[in-house]
């Protein structure tokens, strides 16, 4: 290699580490932009709130509204509010766009950290997403997104939040509980994937969490999770929740198998909610998540199928053109395979 060609090397690959570092600053700078403070209020606030959908409650192995009538949940996830509001989409006219394209619920992440970073968190965001959504008649699932052993803080996932994650998590569920207890279209998933933990501590820890919302005078429907990144529900047999209002949710991607012993015959007793299931083309070559890889033929049809014949409810993830499996290509410009067959299953129904 001669001098010339290897100097044009160096020079190259210093401005290509030097584009790298900007970028990475940029993306740090936008994570900590300065939020304005909104008025923190102690309980949510609509003059509406009669015209939301009304509260809904598990009945044997069903979910019913105050009418008594069967409601089957299925719906849209889309990302963390926070990082919505730094991709500058947080407004009402996105989240009209994902309650326009059918369905009745919507599940809301709340990751930890973004939640930590930003004290005025509750107001100024999921006090508007649950606004926004029972003005348009649609459920809401706060879902506190923890991946990992809520108990010793096991996981390469693990959020960690500078304290005792269980003593977070009762905090985060006293405030939030406390804030939307009357507020009937919204839905508390306590803790999105158990994982690295027994059955028995999963079901000790999530009876306390169940009852510290209950303390609040709260009485919403409740979903918990399986173990196994909330995959594994046949604890539920012999440990149910001590709870009336309980449904179980399960996650369920191409990789997960046996959907009879993990989720299908628990939802012959109780309700079941399939609260993130999803795929991406199995001929992807740039997914970092290969347990994601399936097809329509392979896992969506035969998916849907299982839980029409379970009367089991879904929210698929992500409305978003970035989270995997996402339903968008770049900038929101056309739709993934994926968020073809999601958007085509609405329309079916």
């Amino acid at each position: 290699m001669n001098k010339y060609i290897k100097n044009s090397l160096i020079i190259i690959g210093s401005i290509i580490g030097l584009i790298i570092i900007l970028i990475m600053i940029l993306n740090s700078i936008e994570d900590r932009k300065p939020l304005p403070s909104v008025p923190k209020k102690e309980v949510f606030e609509a003059e509406n709130i009669s015209s939301y959908p009304s509260m809904l409650t598990a009945r044997q192995n069903d979910i019913i509204n105050a009418n008594g009538e069967k409601i089957t949940l299925k719906g849209i996830m889309a990302p963390d509010p926070q990082k919505i509001d730094f991709d500058n989409n947080f407004n009402k006219d996105f989240y009209q766009k994902i309650f326009s394209v059918g369905g009745n619920v919507i599940r809301v992440p709340v990751h930890p950290q973004r939640y930590i970073k930003d004290e005025y968190y509750l107001w100024r965001y999921l006090d508007s997403v649950v606004a926004w959504a029972g003005e348009n008649e649609q459920y809401v699932i706060i879902d506190l997104h923890f991946i990992g052993n809520p108990i010793n803080g096991n996981g390469n996932e693990m959020a960690h939040v500078g304290e005792n994650t269980k003593d977070f998590m009762l905090k985060f569920w006293k405030q939030t509980a406390a804030y939307f207890k009357d507020t009937p279209n919204v839905i508390f998933e306590i803790y999105n994937e158990p994982a690295f933990i027994t059955a028995a501590d999963w079901v000790g820890c999530a009876n306390e969490l169940v009852e510290t919302i209950r303390q609040t005078g709260a009485k919403q429907l409740i979903l918990v999770g399986g173990i196994d990144y909330s995959y594994d529900l046949s604890w539920v047999k012999k440990t149910p929740i001590s709870d009336d209002n309980v449904a179980y949710t399960a996650h369920v991607f191409p990789s997960k198998k046996d959907w009879d012993n993990n989720f299908g015959i628990i939802s012959d007793s109780y309700p079941v909610v399939v609260t993130e299931w999803g795929y991406i083309d199995k001929n992807s070559s740039t997914t970092k998540q290969p347990y994601l890889l399936g097809s329509q033929e392979s896992f969506g049809n035969p998916l849907i199928k299982y839980m029409e014949e379970h009367d089991i409810g879904w929210v698929a993830c992500w409305y978003d053109d970035g989270w995997e499996p996402q339903m968008f290509t770049n900038n929101f410009k056309d739709s993934t395979i994926w968020g073809k067959f999601v958007f085509e299953q609405f329309k079916k129904h």
